[in-house]
């Protein structure tokens, strides 16, 4: 395997793990799972935090294929396909946590009080 398929895999499955525990410390200070004062969690939040270590499979599904490709001229995709696509997932794992970190919940808005 080359250099480049192993950091980026490296990346993947650190960016999986610090989300996961990054989401949990969110969570957790902003009072999951109590419901008080009428907080709706949100939907990616909660499935991230319950179910986000299966997202350690896309990094392993991703190094499988991508070093399967290397000694071919095509497997599915080419190699250097097969590299950008590997960058697309880290950036949409940083942002689908992100994302979950920042609006964790929301509070209803209540009028007329």
């Amino acid at each position: 395997m080359s250099r480049n398929i192993i950091i980026l895999a490296l990346i993947q499955l650190l960016l999986v793990v610090l989300g996961f525990f990054g989401l949990g410390i969110v969570l957790k200070v902003a009072g999951y799972p109590s419901t008080d004062f009428g907080i709706d969690w949100n939907p990616l939040a909660l499935l991230l935090r319950r179910h986000g270590l299966f997202l350690l499979l896309v990094p392993a599904i991703w190094t499988v294929f991508t070093a399967l490709s290397q000694n071919r001229r095509r497997f599915i995709f080419t190699l250097d396909i097969w590299l950008v696509l590997g960058i697309v997932l880290s950036i949409t794992i940083i942002g689908v946590f992100l994302y979950a970190c920042v609006y964790p919940y929301t509070r209803p808005l209540f009028i007329g009080r």
